[in-house]
């Protein structure tokens, strides 16, 4: 079954645009190149025709390669895309906080405990969490009423049902308190908010913010609504914003 590439309608202009330059400028440069090496006459210690034939090589693979994707291309519509969750094509807002600064830093980032809680029951049980604080210092800074408030607020958000915070570890009298609606954030107080574009494998670029589905941090966004928190790695993200990037997919 050959792989499906996902991308944009303006990441598959740039494909056959880079597939049309090299056709037309690049590889003739390097024929020509070629010809001029091969006139030359011995060939054996010839570096010129080397590095051209070497070049020349590198080329046909970046043909072979984008030629692979577009017969294989999937074009996002931006009809289809359901800006409800985080999917390809969305820009993400989020606070972006690193867990091994502390916990005060993560809170300067805007995040509460019952976010870092949150992130930390994308990867282990609450019970996990308490048997391994001296593993993670941030973990023995939080009390149990944190872990309380923390069950409490993330029932009010509907991330969990009852009894699955239960299996992980949050006890019945813990989620018996009063449940709290949950507020939003103040993005003007938080430091740490970022904005990414989920694209296409081919189309990422992590510089500007545009990074691949297929990512580690993409790929743990991926799905996610509006106020989850995810981590990854020693990374806490909280969504703070999902709207489709029209712009991107524009064809």
């Amino acid at each position: 079954m050959p792989k499906e590439y996902i991308m944009t309608a303006a990441g598959k202009r740039e494909l056959e645009e880079r597939l049309e330059h090299i056709k037309m400028v690049e590889m003739p440069a390097v024929v020509e190149e070629i010809a001029k090496a091969r006139a030359q006459g011995d060939l054996s210690e010839n570096a010129e025709y080397d590095i051209a034939r070497d070049e020349q090589a590198k080329l046909q693979n970046e043909i072979d390669a984008i030629k692979e994707k577009l017969a294989y291309a999937k074009i996002l519509d931006e009809k289809s895309i359901n800006d409800e969750v985080v999917s390809i094509g969305c820009t993400v807002k989020v606070i972006e906080a690193d867990i091994a600064d502390g916990l005060d830093e993560v809170e300067k980032c805007g995040l509460t405990r019952t976010d870092i809680i949150a992130g930390f029951l994308t990867r282990m049980s609450v019970n996990d969490m308490r048997a391994n604080k001296q593993n993670r210092p941030i973990l023995g800074d939080l009390t149990a009423d944190d872990y309380a408030i923390a069950g409490s607020e993330l029932l009010s958000g509907k991330r969990y049902k009852k009894e699955d915070l239960i299996d992980k570890g949050f006890a019945e009298a813990e989620l018996s308190l009063k449940v709290k609606g949950r507020g939003k954030v103040d993005a003007s107080k938080c430091t740490g908010i970022k904005s990414y574009t989920i694209v296409g494998s081919h189309e990422a670029d992590a510089l500007n913010g545009r990074i691949s589905n297929e990512s580690r941090v993409g790929a743990a966004l991926l799905d996610k609504e509006e106020g989850d928190v995810v981590m990854v790695g020693d990374l806490l993200f909280k969504i703070l914003d999902i709207n489709v990037d029209k712009k991107a997919i524009k064809k």
